[in-house]
C-alpha cells in the first residue's frame, strides 16, 4: 500500500511471484510471539499475510489502497480485503491489538507528514496497551555499495524507476550499462556485477530473478515502469533511527531480519 497505487494495480496480476520477498512468511512467524489478536495488517497486498495470521488462530483484517489487489486477493485466497488509505482509515477506534505495516507503506512514502498521519491513524484504530509495527525492505552492504556505485542512490533516495530498467536487460547489456554509470572499463564492469552478485543474500538473488520473471511476463514491461513512482525513499538502519527521530515518535524496538527491518513503536 502506498501512494503510487497505479504502480500495484499494474503489479497485481503478477504479484503471485513476488510477494513472499521483504516482509515475508519467516519474518511474520519471528513476530509470533509478540503478536495479539485481532490484528490489522495495513498495506495487505493479496493478503498473504493476512492468511498466514489466520492460519495460526489469530483473528486478522487488512486493507489496502489498490482496488486490483483487493480482487486479486479474493480471487486467490478467498479473502475480503478493505480499500482504506492508511492515513483515514473506517475503523472505531481501538479496535485492534495489533497493527502491522507491512512493507510498501512507510517505506515507500517520502512525504514525513504523510508517515506521521498514518502513524497517527493507527494510534487511534489499536488498543492502548496495543502493539504497532512498521516493516522497511532491507538492502544488503553489497546492494546500498552497488547502487551506490552506480548512481541509483543519492541523498537517502533510491531512483525506483530507472532501477527496474535494469530488469529488462540481458547480461551483455548489463555490463555495458554498469561500465558507462561506473566509469568502469567492461572487464572492471563484470568483476563488480560477479562480486555484487558473490555478496549478495540468497534472498536478493531469488528476489532478482522473480523480478526478472514479472518482467517476461507482462505484455508491456514498460506499463509498469511508467507507473512507478520516479524515486523512493532509501533507508537504512540509520535512517529509519532518523526518521522516527524527526517524526518525534520513539522506537521500543528495531530489528534486522532476514529480508526486512520491522520497527515496535
Amino acid at each position: 500500500m502506498s501512494y503510487c497505487s497505479e504502480f500495484w494495480d499494474v503489479l497485481a496480476q503478477f504479484h503471485a511471484e513476488i510477494e513472499d520477498t521483504n516482509f515475508d512468511l519467516a519474518s511474520v512467524r519471528r513476530l509470533l510471539p509478540e503478536i495479539e489478536s485481532p490484528v490489522l495488517v495495513v498495506g495487505a497486498g493479496q493478503g498473504l499475510i493476512v492468511a498466514e495470521l489466520r492460519k495460526h488462530g489469530y483473528g486478522c483484517d487488512g486493507v489496502d489502497l489498490s482496488s486490483e489487489m483487493i480482487r486479486q486477493a479474493k480471487l486467490r485466497r478467498g479473502i475480503s480485503l478493505v480499500q482504506a488509505d492508511a492515513k483515514a482509515m473506517s475503523f472505531p477506534a481501538a479496535s485492534y491489538a495489533t497493527i502491522i505495516y507491512a512493507t510498501g507503506v512507510v517505506d515507500f512514502t517520502a512525504e514525513e507528514d504523510d508517515i506521521r498521519a498514518m502513524l497517527m491513524e493507527g494510534r487511534r484504530v489499536v488498543e492502548e496497551s496495543g502493539k504497532i509495527f512498521v516493516a522497511f525492505y532491507k538492502a544488503s552492504a553489497a546492494q546500498e555499495e552497488f547502487l551506490e556505485m552506480v548512481g541509483l542512490t543519492s541523498n537517502h533516495k533510491l531512483a525506483f524507476r530507472e532501477s527496474l530498467e535494469v530488469y529488462l536487460m540481458n547480461p551483455v547489456q548489463m555490463v555495458a550499462w554498469v561500465a558507462r554509470r561506473a566509469g568502469l572499463s567492461r572487464f572492471r564492469a563484470t568483476i563488480a556485477l560477479l562480486r555484487v552478485a558473490g555478496r549478495s543474500t540468497m534472498q536478493e538473488r531469488r528476489n532478482t530473478l522473480k523480478m526478472q520473471r514479472v518482467f517476461r511476463r507482462l505484455d508491456d514491461p514498460r506499463s509498469l515502469i511508467n507507473a512507478a513512482p520516479e524515486k523512493l525513499p532509501f533507508r537504512n538502519e540509520r535512517e529509519i533511527e532518523n526518521l522516527f527521530e524527526r517524526l518525534g515518535i520513539p522506537i521500543k524496538q528495531l530489528r534486522a531480519f532476514a529480508s526486512c527491518w520491522v520497527v515496535r513503536i
